[in-house]
């Protein structure tokens, strides 16, 4: 031990390994790092919802209101056409087995129904000039007289009809 250092010789000095183990540690260690920054970073976004950045612009309400028209002073108002009505007529002569014609309908027919009243339901339509025979009635609903009547040709086709489209006739 004469000169010596004694220290250099008996305490082992620890070495990376070699030359560049140094430079490779650092380059790992600094991986790492990145990478914990981006998974905080990524964290942070989620939890915060992404910031004003990722949001986008915040939407603005519209509230519609309605704009008046101008009215113009003097409107000239089409004046409606009258459209002919068919006129009932009521014949005091209708009885129960006497013959009836439907008559005065303007062509649209006259309603059957499944009871005397225009809240039954409409079973049938019979045509104008239609012939029929009475066998019930006259029963009074909604102001009107209504009669049972027959198709004399058809005895499956009997329902109720009111009596101001009915007109007596003779036997066909």
């Amino acid at each position: 031990m004469s000169g010596d250092n004694w220290d250099d010789k008996t305490i082992p000095i620890p070495t990376a390994g070699g030359p560049g183990r140094p430079l490779l540690a650092w380059v790992l260690g600094a991986a790492v790092l990145l990478l914990m920054l981006l998974v905080c970073g990524l964290g942070g976004l989620y939890l915060f919802g992404g910031g004003p950045a990722l949001s986008g612009p915040t939407p603005t309400p519209i509230i519609w209101t309605p704009t008046p028209l101008p009215t113009p002073a003097v409107s000239p108002t089409p004046v409606p056409t009258e459209t002919e009505e068919p006129t009932p007529t009521i014949s005091p002569e209708i009885s129960i087995g006497r013959y009836v014609r439907v008559s005065g309908t303007g062509g649209y027919g006259l309603s059957l129904r499944s009871g005397p009243g225009e809240n039954y339901t409409r079973m049938d339509v019979a045509l104008e000039g239609e012939v029929f025979i009475v066998v019930d009635g006259p029963t009074v609903s909604g102001g009107a007289e209504w009669w049972k009547i027959r198709d004399w040709e058809n005895a499956e086709r009997e329902w109720w009809a009111v009596g101001n489209y009915l007109e007596p006739v003779e036997r066909p």
